[in-house]
């Protein structure tokens, strides 16, 4: 497996267009599109993620690279303008989910839904756009893993490589396994989304918990072999998120059926005044 020889895909009037952002944008537009599709199974309104996408998208983006920055601030503390230029990486889901959470429930608060309902398909369409946007670090040559000889390991330049692994050529693409988990996921969400109505045992935000518990486990998995991880204290800052995740997850699974029981997923599109 290979990377691209050049990240840039082509130029548009002077401007370079990265393979990043192509991938990116294209995991926007799936998960706007997979969320549309779901609030029409579902009969809620399809228009409402066309309105929240543009305040979630940048709510996000802002979240991604502010962690990122928190993390990793003495790289750009010598130039602060290169903080803006995101076109090289450097967003992290994390911030991403942090920020967009926020900016989702303004959304429905706004329009009158209730945030767990529009939150369960929403975090579908999330794990269907992390799923293709990974693809951006194989085009950046980053979020690799450790050396391997498997014959799908991802071809990385010298310049690229981590200085205590110069020697090797090939390593595991930890990028692959997160999309190919990350689509998985999307797919399970998704049919979750679509049985609720049927499914009494489900409440609303059953679908989000579900995400925080199954993507905790697996990025804490996939993390274990990264070689790039951001730190906090003596552990990769991704391993206390996904102790949080998976805690978080799990907790509100068991207090939404017994401390404060959750609402059952209404057939119809739900209000926050019904």
């Amino acid at each position: 497996m290979s990377s691209p020889a050049d990240p840039v895909a082509f130029s548009l009037l002077g401007l370079e267009i990265r393979w990043y952002a192509i991938f990116i944008l294209a995991g926007i537009a799936a998960a706007v599109g997979l969320v549309r599709w779901l609030a029409r199974a579902r009969g809620m309104d399809p228009g409402f993620p066309i309105d929240a996408a543009p305040w979630v998208v940048v709510a996000g983006i802002v979240g991604a690279r502010a962690y990122y920055l928190a993390l990793r601030w003495e790289i750009y503390a010598a130039n602060p303008m290169q903080a803006l230029n995101i076109r090289l990486g450097g967003l992290t889901i994390h911030g991403a989910l942090a920020f967009g959470v926020v900016a989702l429930v303004i959304c429905c608060r706004r329009a009158g839904y209730r945030c767990f309902a529009w939150s369960d398909l929403v975090i579908a369409g999330v794990a269907l756009a992390q799923g293709i946007g990974r693809w951006g670090n194989w085009a950046n040559q980053e979020a690799f893993g450790t050396p391997t000889d498997l014959p799908w390991g991802v071809a990385i330049d010298p310049e690229r490589r981590p200085d205590r692994y110069l020697s090797a050529t090939h390593f595991h693409p930890t990028f692959l396994y997160e999309s190919i988990f990350d689509i998985a996921h999307a797919i399970l969400l998704a049919w979750l989304v679509v049985q609720m109505p049927r499914k009494r045992s489900l409440r609303e935000g059953d679908v989000l918990w579900t995400y925080f518990v199954l993507y905790g486990i697996a990025r804490f998995l996939i993390e274990r072999n990264r070689t790039d991880s951001l730190y906090i204290g003596p552990l990769p800052a991704a391993y206390w998120i996904s102790f949080a995740l998976v805690g978080i997850g799990c907790l509100m699974l068991v207090l939404r059926r017994t401390v404060g029981p959750g609402r059952l997923a209404d057939p119809v599109a739900p209000r926050a005044d019904t």
